[in-house]
């Protein structure tokens, strides 16, 4: 064991995390030279400048890794990277460009996963596993995932344990008393198995019988989480990467899902029952029959859910508890959304587009679309209509922004594509028309700012519309007048 921010030495392979700004800095060439393998590495990459100087080694795509896939399926992965590393004579460290989770949609799930892999294709191959993260493409999820779940940080000046982290055998198989002894240890050398005082079960030898803190392990294997996708139609995805079905017998599958839907957007406060029978029986005046109906619909949903666990009741309130570690498609979006945004402003211009790529991917169609709307704007409630209209707001933004980053930097077919695709989202849009018109005038196409002001009345004459402002027209004068 080790204190806390002292340096330590490596007794056997480890799990080992890397975080620097760019990839391709002398931060990771002088990072990984502390390990000074002698024999050769594996490096799992898909940009071919990523430590293409390193000696002695042989490479494997993301394709080839299984870590293109969709879903990915972290079984298949570590497969596939167990027989390259057989397949060399000598190796002595796997080194993963965690860079695939910037193509994965989800990739927060999979990063909280990713941690426990680590742990066991280290303990399978005999060989340390290097994940190298580009903190640039990590949102805040991201990150406390990537600092969860490796035991060890290596930067240039050493290698360095993670005092929070747990081995999978303390993760599964200890007792509540030892993994605090374990923790404690780690931050204290002194505490190192001086301070197990378990006596069996009654000091709790199931690890679960309670919460153990998110935020205190990394994710195993054999933990189910659910994947959440709120845009577009509504879908739970499992970690094999199966869908849950909303459609089981006895069921009525749309109540279903907006009974899900809604207690999901309530949160942890949840709703009361004679709420829930009016968003889902408002046309049922008899207040009996919507009690029994809301009574057959929640259990209908713990059945569809997997557990009467993941739907509690408390006094007349129902709440939703997804398993510990549920990914929402939503949160991610506003955080790349926001990163984006941090990245643009420091000109890290390219890094900037790869996240609002990533939320582009991200936003796959309007919240919760396939809900009915009867159900979704009622006097009762308006619960959806203003959500579903801020995230297309913002989704319209990305598309913009991205046009705008690529226009200034001289890629106009690419920013064009950017503003075709929001137009054809929304062909009313005045922010993607005005940067396609500003991509135009960097072409120095008059002809082509015109017409492209002449779609948008043409658009907002077949809605039967008027131009708000006449900020547009100022905007298409002004562009025409200075080519001229």
């Amino acid at each position: 064991m080790s204190s806390f921010g002292s340096r330590v030495t490596l007794a056997r392979p480890s799990n080992i995390s890397l975080m620097c700004n760019d990839v391709s800095d002398n931060f990771v060439a002088d990072a990984l030279g502390q390990l000074a393998p002698g024999d050769g590495v594996l490096v799992v990459a898909d940009d071919p400048d990523f430590l293409s100087d390193f000696p002695h080694q042989a490479r494997l795509d993301f394709t080839l890794a299984g870590l293109a896939d969709s879903p990915i399926k972290l079984a298949e992965v570590s497969g596939h990277i167990q027989t390259a590393v057989e397949a060399m004579p000598l190796v002595s460290a796997v080194i993963v460009d965690m860079r695939w989770g910037a193509g994965t949609i989800s990739a927060t799930a999979n990063f909280e996963r990713w941690g426990g892999f680590c742990d066991r294709i280290a303990e399978v191959t005999k060989v340390s596993i290097v994940s190298v993260y580009a903190r640039n493409l990590m949102i805040e999820d991201q990150m406390l995932a990537a600092m969860r779940g490796h035991s060890h940080f290596l930067a240039p000046s050493g290698l360095y344990d993670n005092p929070f982290w747990l081995p999978p055998a303390y993760q599964t198989g200890a007792t509540i008393s030892q993994q605090i002894a374990f923790v404690l240890g780690r931050l204290v050398p002194d505490y190192e198995g001086a301070l197990v005082h378990d006596a069996g079960e009654a000091s709790g030898a199931n690890p679960q019988w309670i919460t153990v803190p998110r935020r205190l392990r990394p994710r195993v294997g054999k933990d189910e989480i659910w994947k959440i996708r709120c845009f577009g139609r509504l879908r739970i995805y499992l970690s094999d990467g199966s869908q849950i079905k909303w459609d089981i017998p006895g069921s009525a599958p749309r109540k279903t899902k907006l009974l899900f839907a809604y207690l999901l957007q309530r949160g942890e406060k949840g709703a009361p029952t004679d709420l829930l029978a009016e968003l889902l029986w408002f046309e049922e005046p008899d207040e009996i029959k919507k009690r029994k109906r809301l009574h057959h619909a929640i259990t209908m949903l713990r059945k569809t859910l997997g557990g009467s666990e993941f739907v509690r009741r408390n006094g007349n309130y129902y709440t939703l508890v997804p398993p510990e570690g549920t990914w929402i498609d939503i949160a991610t979006f506003e955080q790349l959304c926001n990163r984006s945004k941090v990245l643009a402003k420091a000109e890290k211009f390219e890094d900037a587009v790869a996240l609002l790529d990533a939320a582009d991917r991200l936003y796959s169609g309007e919240l919760f679309e396939d809900l009915p709307v009867a159900y979704l704007d009622s006097d009762m409630e308006n619960w959806v209509m203003p959500k579903r209209e801020w995230f297309r707001d913002m989704a319209l933004k990305v598309l913009r922004d991205k046009a705008m980053i690529l226009r200034h930097r001289g890629h106009f077919r690419d920013a064009l594509e950017s503003c075709q695709k929001a137009l054809q989202m929304d062909a009313l849009c005045e922010i993607a028309h005005a940067e396609a018109m500003r991509i135009f005038h960097a072409q120095n196409r008059a002809d082509a700012i015109a017409r492209q002001y002449r779609q948008y009345l043409s658009a907002m004459d077949a809605m039967e519309l008027e131009p708000e402002t006449d900020a547009l027209e100022r905007l298409r004068s002004e562009l025409i007048n200075s080519l001229d």
